[in-house]
């Protein structure tokens, strides 16, 4: 029996369904691997056999561990996040909306789309490698030529002298923000990250909430500025168009969510594509020879690895999902890691292949309405970096690293490599 959580939360929001103790033990004994599954196995890098092994013998399971049904096969997330699948973010429990507030990625329906429409235009395929394919190179170019030299040998931890920064002057330049503390603002893009862990610890969303207030002050005076002085960039046309009718609050809660895709993703992906290639001496070599095949490297790398590894939704009523009945208001996560392993889907998924051809299938840009907003200029920035990357370093080879690792985002926290 489920109990509790059929009415509104504050502002309207859902509460997440209680599941009695006698209504748990009946779930564990019915699904017996889900039962046993630790939090460490979707966290900790070296463990992501176990979730194979979910994914095997119950494809949507209950996980006591996560509070709730863990997908682990592609079709049933699929059918989770298609529009008409009675799905919601709009739940108290969502750890994304503490963290990062009510916004595009919390909202579902008619808000989603008053919030989401407004930043659309610039992210298309062609209006952003239009705007952005000079600025990302240079910005590429800046960071690189200091490392590098001219012709000169060295070492570096790669996220430190390349991935974050990057990753966080691309995003001011996208929004025509002075973010000029490059590590101060990743700090809080970490510490978002750090509250959106399913693992019951308050002390996470503490820090997340300091982060927040922090972020909103920068983000507060930033908007100050355009209102004043409009020019060019997306916050600009956004807060001066007179279609859009966002409040600065919600302008700013929107403004912190783009800049999360364009930080803690674009490092990532940078990071775990780079990582790949050196672990595959043979798939570097290919990417050498013909650097037209970076693009199949990123993709691969944005499967096996995927930056955003964890997705959640709510049941607004009781649903069927691949022959699992569950009820009303119940958490639903799904795991992109598991997800992009399915050997329904990808032929031997275990084995990483720059030239695997439906590498896309993957669902590390999420589906439905709340697919990635940013996924071109994601695309155009990390096949840039990691371009530029294998071009200034001749004979890049790894030095050290840290397995990639996280429960909601995955890569590697080190990544220290060498080159002649």
């Amino acid at each position: 029996m489920t109990t509790g959580a059929t009415s509104s939360g504050a502002a309207g929001l859902l509460n997440q369904a209680v599941i009695d103790e006698a209504e748990d033990l009946r779930r564990r004994a019915r699904f017996p691997v889900g039962a046993a599954l630790q939090f460490a196995d979707m966290e900790e890098a070296g463990r992501e056999s176990a979730l194979d092994r979910l994914r095997v013998a119950e494809p949507v399971s209950w996980v006591p561990a996560l509070g709730g049904w863990l997908i682990t096969s592609r079709a049933a997330a699929r059918d989770m996040l298609v529009p008409n699948a009675g799905a919601t973010v709009e739940v108290a429990e969502n750890l994304v909306r503490a963290s990062l507030g009510t916004m595009m990625l919390t909202s579902d329906g008619a808000e989603h789309t008053r919030l989401r429409t407004p930043f659309e235009r610039p992210f298309r395929g062609q209006e952003a490698a239009e705007l952005f394919t000079r600025y990302i190179a240079g910005e590429c170019d800046s960071l690189l030529r200091p490392l590098v030299g001219v012709g000169a040998a060295g070492s570096a931890e790669l996220g430190a002298a390349f991935a974050a920064p990057f990753a966080v002057r691309m995003a001011a330049r996208v929004l025509g923000l002075s973010l000029d503390d490059t590590e101060l603002i990743d700090s809080f893009y970490v510490a978002f990250a750090e509250g959106m862990v399913y693992d019951g610890d308050p002390t996470r969303q503490q820090r997340a909430d300091q982060a927040r207030d922090d972020l909103n002050e920068i983000l507060a005076r930033e908007l100050r500025k355009v209102r004043a002085t409009p020019d060019r960039s997306i916050t600009s046309v956004v807060a001066h168009d007179p279609e859009t009718a966002l409040t600065d609050d919600e302008l700013i809660a929107q403004l912190r969510v783009v800049m999360f895709g364009s930080i803690e993703t674009i490092q990532a992906s940078v990071l775990n594509t780079i990582l790949l290639l050196l672990q595959h001496p043979e798939q570097l070599a290919a990417v050498r020879a013909d650097m037209s095949l970076v693009a199949g490297a990123v993709e691969e790398s944005l499967r096996m690895i995927p930056p955003v590894a964890f997705i959640e939704r709510w049941t607004r009523l009781a649903i069927t999902l691949d022959g699992i009945d569950i009820g009303a208001h119940e958490f639903v996560g799904m795991s992109v890691l598991a997800v992009n392993r399915d050997p329904a889907t990808f032929v031997d998924p275990l084995l990483f292949d720059i030239r695997r051809g439906n590498a896309r299938k993957a669902l590390s840009f999420s589906f439905g309405e709340h697919h990635c907003l940013g996924i071109h200029l994601a695309r155009l920035q990390t096949v840039t970096a990691v371009t530029t990357i294998l071009e200034a370093m001749p004979r890049l080879r790894l030095l050290d690293h840290e397995p990639p690792a996280g429960f909601a985002f995955r890569r590697p926290a080190r990544l220290v490599v060498e080159w002649d």
